[in-house]
């Protein structure tokens, strides 16, 4: 299916914050995901982001939103076609002992034996999870996975977390 097409099938099928019934889920939708960034914050973007698009904007400062959120001392950025300002967001961002690791993914392919070693508070962030069938595959791979508990499909985005005092859910956010 053609990616603008899966983008409107995800627009109207998707929800909003109130469409979640996981607390966790409301919360973070309601004070990360759905916050707008001022036209001051635009400014602040690196130069190579505000050159991009507006979709591509608003992935960065959702990430930038995002890592704020969840303290993490360890990163691991695994792309196939690196963009240097998400690399240096996830090292500016990273800090001390919240004993938490953050996957940014950005592959064509994955292998899903790395989370073995993946732990309860770590978070996987998948950018553009539906842009190719291979990585639509994977991410239908790792919403199956026992391992994972939650997962937030913000097409552009998808969110990973192994909250284990969570019943597993796989919840369709619009943004």
């Amino acid at each position: 299916m053609n990616y603008t097409l899966k983008y409107w099938r995800h627009y109207f099928v998707s929800h909003s914050r109130h469409g979640t019934h996981s607390p966790f889920v409301y919360k973070l939708v309601d004070e990360v995901i759905y916050q707008k960034a001022s036209k001051a914050r635009a400014s602040e973007l690196p130069q190579f982001i505000q050159n991009e698009s507006k979709v591509e904007q608003k992935k960065y400062a959702l990430m930038d939103r995002l890592l704020k959120t969840f303290a993490y001392d360890e990163f691991s950025y695994w792309a196939d076609r690196p963009l240097e300002s998400y690399r240096s967001l996830l090292q500016d961002q990273c800090g001390k002992y919240a004993y938490r690791h953050v996957y940014y993914i950005d592959l064509d392919d994955l292998d899903l034996n790395f989370l073995e070693n993946v732990g309860d508070r770590d978070l996987l962030i998948i950018n553009e999870p539906h842009l190719s069938e291979k990585r639509e595959a994977y991410w239908n791979r790792l919403k199956q996975d026992n391992r994972i508990v939650v997962t937030i499909d913000l097409y552009r985005i998808g969110l990973v977390y192994f909250r284990k005092e969570q019943r597993k859910e796989n919840f369709l956010i619009r943004f």
